[in-house]
Formats: structure tokens, C-alpha cells, sequence
């Protein structure tokens, strides 16, 4: 049942109201109030649906207290009938203008005011039902969201480790190196959102690893010139399987096949797999970039792979200590390396290798096992 309130602060056109609602039955559970201010207490107190107030009161008159009505938000759209004597069409243009909902004029129909008031009530109730499907929708959106989210991640690491698997390593290897990368972002003041596709995009750097033949992958021993640059194609075969070309500013897929969705994920970790092997001095591979011509990613994990491999055991080295690894990453400032990334890194080194502790390749085999 309906809670209307009646403001006006005239006695006799209160006991009419009365009246009218006890004879006809209309449903409707009415409180009365003489005051503007009186009114608002009421609705504070909560329980009312919809409000009918004469606009001319001593005090505070009807547009003032619709005024008041409506800055809570809550009740932005509650049902607001002003009843009026006045006919200055400004007057009431001005109170639609504040939120008024319709006018009744003074003396009212009994009749149409409650048609009036029953069609405000419906129509809010339109407003509220419409309002939770909305939110209910927001929310199955939002769950579906964070689902595929989640998806999302696990494919781009199954399929980072299925790279570094086909290299002779473990999933611990990408793990650090996503850490180590967004570490190595924090400092150089990456926003909070790049800085979580940094993690996800830098695992997959060595993604097209998948496309080169066991052979050369494997060979024990040093590899001919013709197979180093068959090794080094894995840069471009990663991008083309994170899709397809880039464009010459590495910020969108170019010639891209019909229905490729625009990931910004994919989009960055297109640009590592790309770019991670290019050097501060131009003489990387496989564009030949030089400087700020490589992209800002691709250049943090290239420091972050590097050190992560100095300080990982290979089946042709042991791993190398925490000093002699940080001494050859400063060595290559300037020549492999973006000397402002390397002074980023110093900064961020206790807790790369707080990581390097906590993700040993043997503990990640040991869960992979279970």
C-alpha cells in the first residue's frame, strides 16, 4: 500500500483530503502535514512513496520544499503533485523545472487528483523495477566479466608456459619475469592499469618459440648464421600469433583479420614479443630500434628477461650470483639496456629478488607435479 503525504498549510483543505480518502477508499495509507518543515521530518523518517503540496505556504512554500525533496538522490524521482490556486504559468514552469511531477489546480477533483497521483506512483514503480533490472544486469555483467578475466589469464599462461616448455623451462621462468616487469614499472610511474597488463603481456615474450623448429630450439651445440636468424624469427612469429601486423607506432594491429577484438593485452604483449630482443644502441634485433623507437614495454622486459636468465640455472650455465647479474645489467646500461629502465631496476632490485626466491624453479615443478 501507497504512503501519501499531504502538506498544506490550511486546515480545512487537510480535513477535505481526509475526508475524501476515508469515503472513497483508495488504498492509500495518507499521513498529513500543516508545514513545508514539518513535511520534510516526515519524509526523513521514511515510508512515504509520494508527496501532494500546496505551492503557496507561509515559510517555506512548495517549490522551495520540492527543492529540498529533491537533493536527496534517493528521492530524486518520487511522485511530487504541487497543488495550486495560482495560475502564472512562470510560477509553474518553474516548479516543473525544479522536478515537479504534475499540477492539480485548487479547488482540486478528488477524481483527478487520484488519477493523477495513481499514474505518478505506477510510473515511479516502472522507474524502480526498471532501476534493479539495470543493477541486476550490471552486476551478471560484471560477474561474466571477471569470469572471462580470469579465463583470460589462464590461457596467456598456459600458453606462455607451453613457449617455455619448448625452451627446456619451467612456467617459473614467466611468472618472474610478469613480477619483475611490473616492478621495474612501478618506478618509472606506469599507471596502475598498465602495470597490470604488463604483468599478463611480459610472460608471453617468448611466445614464438612454439613456431620454431626442434632442431634449432634444441641443438646442443652453437648455432650456424642461418640458424640464429631462423632463432631470432621468433620475435615476429609472436606477434603474428598475438595478431597479426603492428602498426609502425606499435599501438594497434594493422591488416588485421575480420573480427580480431582489440585487446589492449594483446595489443602490449604483440609489442614485447616483438621488441624484447631490440637494444638501446640500435643493434637488436629484429627491427634494428634504437633508443625511444623500441617501445617502453618491450624495453622493461628485456631488463626483466635478462636478469631473470643470468640469475636462473641453464642447462649450459649455472646461474649466476646476485652481484656478478646486477653488475652485468648495469654494464649494458646505455648499450642493451635504457639507462633511465637500469636505474629503475637498481631501485627495484631487493624485491626482484625477493621474487627470485619465492618463485625457484623447483618449487613451481614440485606444484606443477601435484
Amino acid at each position: 500500500m501507497s504512503k501519501v503525504l499531504f502538506v498544506d498549510d490550511e486546515p480545512r483543505v487537510l480535513d477535505a483530503l481526509r475526508r475524501m480518502i476515508l469515503t472513497q477508499g483508495n488504498g492509500w495509507n495518507a499521513a498529513f502535514s500543516l508545514s513545508a518543515a514539518d513535511a520534510l521530518d516526515q519524509v526523513a523518517a521514511g515510508g512515504i512513496d509520494a508527496i501532494v503540496s500546496d505551492l503557496n505556504m507561509p515559510g517555506m512554500n512548495g517549490i522551495e520544499f520540492l527543492k529540498k525533496i529533491r537533493e536527496d538522490e534517493s528521492r530524486r524521482w518520487m511522485p511530487f503533485i504541487m497543488l495550486t490556486g495560482n495560475t502564472d504559468t512562470a510560477l509553474k514552469r518553474e516548479a516543473l523545472s525544479q522536478g515537479a511531477t504534475d499540477f492539480v489546480q485548487k479547488p482540486c477533483d478528488f477524481l483527478e487528483l487520484t488519477a493523477r497521483l495513481m499514474n505518478a506512483i505506477q510510473l515511479k514503480r516502472a522507474q524502480d523495477q526498471l532501476a534493479q533490472m539495470n543493477l541486476s544486469l550490471e552486476c551478471k555483467v560484471a560477474e561474466r566479466t571477471q569470469e572471462l578475466e580470469v579465463a583470460q589469464r589462464e590461457v596467456i599462461f598456459r600458453l606462455a608456459k607451453a613457449a617455455e616448455a619448448r625452451d627446456g623451462l619451467t612456467g617459473s621462468h614467466i611468472i618472474r619475469v610478469g613480477l619483475a616487469a611490473r616492478l621495474i614499472g612501478e618506478q618509472v610511474g606506469l599507471s596502475a592499469e598498465r602495470l597490470r597488463t604488463l604483468q599478463l603481456a611480459a610472460p608471453l615474450h617468448d611466445v614464438g618459440k612454439i613456431g620454431l623448429p626442434d632442431g634449432i630450439l634444441n641443438k646442443p651445440g652453437r648455432l650456424t648464421e642461418e640458424e640464429r636468424r631462423v632463432m631470432q624469427s621468433h620475435c615476429e612469429i609472436g606477434a603474428e600469433i598475438l595478431g597479426a601486423e603492428l602498426s609502425e607506432d606499435f599501438e594497434r594491429f594493422s591488416g588485421a583479420g575480420p573480427g580480431l577484438v582489440q585487446s589492449e593485452l594483446l595489443i602490449m604483449a604483440a609489442r614485447i614479443a616483438l621488441t624484447h630482443h631490440e637494444r638501446w644502441d640500435g643493434t637488436g634485433y629484429p627491427l634494428g630500434l634504437r633508443g625511444a623507437q623500441i617501445p617502453m614495454e618491450g624495453r622493461i622486459t628485456a631488463i626483466a628477461d635478462v636478469y631473470d636468465a643470468l640469475r636462473s640455472a641453464r642447462p649450459y650455465k649455472e646461474p649466476f650470483s646476485v652481484e656478478k647479474s646486477v653488475e652485468l645489467i648495469q654494464e649494458a646500461s646505455g648499450t642493451h639496456f635504457d639507462p633511465e629502465l637500469v636505474e629503475a631496476f637498481m631501485k627495484a632490485h631487493p624485491a626482484i629478488e625477493r621474487i627470485v626466491d619465492d618463485f625457484k624453479d623447483a618449487e613451481i615443478e614440485a606444484e606443477d607435479a601435484a
